[in-house]
């Protein structure tokens, strides 16, 4: 499913992605802990999750707030929704071990403003052992691929 931000909406992301990283920055975090990014990229990182969110809020009439900080506290999105974003747009779903089992994991892929729902799966679905991948040597995750 295709979603395409509004102006308005693609500044809410990039405001949202912004105080992320200068909240995490602050409070010296630097959550994808597993390797190092620039500050360009992590910029870059938040705006996509942040954009991410909004479409996936878009796409059932809601609206996102963008939270800071409330890392697997509080689901991204209403119902209990969490957001995985790249803007690969073959990109994977990932899923970790301290991800909740009963949460949605909704993927979606490309550059914002023009994003594009993926699909999602539960983390009880997405924690098999066939999707268990460690490609850069750093943290196993479940990896699923849409082939």
């Amino acid at each position: 499913m295709r979603i395409d931000l509004s102006l308005t909406e693609w500044h809410h992301a990039v405001q949202t992605g912004l105080l992320r990283m200068v909240v995490s920055s602050a409070s010296q975090l630097n959550h994808a802990s597993t390797y190092k990014r620039t500050w360009d990229k992590r910029l870059q990182e938040e705006v996509t999750g942040a954009a991410a969110e909004i479409a996936v809020a878009k796409s059932v009439g809601a609206f996102c707030i963008g939270s800071v900080n409330t890392f697997h506290r509080v689901p991204d999105v209403i119902g209990g929704t969490e957001v995985r974003a790249t803007q690969r747009e073959d990109g994977c779903l990932i899923v970790r071990d301290n991800d909740a089992d009963d949460r949605r994991y909704v993927l979606v892929t490309g550059e914002a403003p023009n994003l594009r729902i993926a699909g999602y799966l539960y983390g009880h679905e997405a924690k098999q052992p066939q999707w268990l991948r460690n490609p850069h040597g750093h943290r196993e995750a479940c990896i699923v691929t849409g082939k």
